[in-house]
């Protein structure tokens, strides 16, 4: 697949996510964005003001794009192909990954994905929870870990529970064209 983003506005997302979820995902104060499984490319429809303060895009260039732009030269493939095959078989990963920001610096990240299920049970989303890492010794590396992943888990459940608050038709609007 190409790594071609499609454009969308932040209104253009606003009219994929619900302004009633929209609401509830201000309130998290955590860097993570939202992408939906089913738009072609799986393009971010929501993105954290601590996303966008992490990796120094704004919101209009994170939206309709894929998380893919973040990764760069010494991006680790086989962590890339980690997340690909949750993503595939609609479970949670986490991983420790070399992404980049806007002005090219490299900064690990510790990374969890994890599908946001509808009250129907079907993925509707998935989350991709952000938190910068150090590059730290192995030891260290797990304490850090243990903290972050509970942070994480933590973010990953509030989205849940804001996702399934929403009944039927009201979680997702129809996104007719992608600007």
């Amino acid at each position: 697949m190409q790594n071609r983003p499609i454009r969308l506005s932040e209104s253009a997302a606003t009219g994929v996510v619900c302004s009633s979820l929209m609401v509830s995902l201000t309130r998290i104060q955590q860097s993570f964005v939202l992408s939906d499984p089913n738009l072609p490319d799986m393009p971010i429809v929501y993105a954290s003001d601590l996303f966008c303060d992490l990796t120094g895009y704004s919101r209009d260039e994170v939206v309709g794009r894929n998380c893919r732009f973040l990764q760069g030269p010494d991006t680790d493939p086989e962590a890339v192909q980690k997340i690909r095959e949750a993503v595939k078989q609609e479970q949670d990963c986490t991983v420790k990954i070399l992404n980049y920001r806007k002005d090219k610096t490299p900064f690990y990240n510790y990374l969890q994905v994890s599908p946001v299920r509808s009250c129907g049970g079907k993925v509707a989303f998935y989350v991709g929870v952000h938190l910068e890492v150090g590059e730290v010794d192995t030891e260290t590396s797990q304490e850090i870990g243990m903290s972050a992943h509970a942070k994480q888990l933590g973010t990953v459940g509030v989205v849940r529970v804001a996702v399934r608050s929403l009944q039927g038709p009201g979680l997702r609007r129809t996104l007719k064209r992608a600007v």
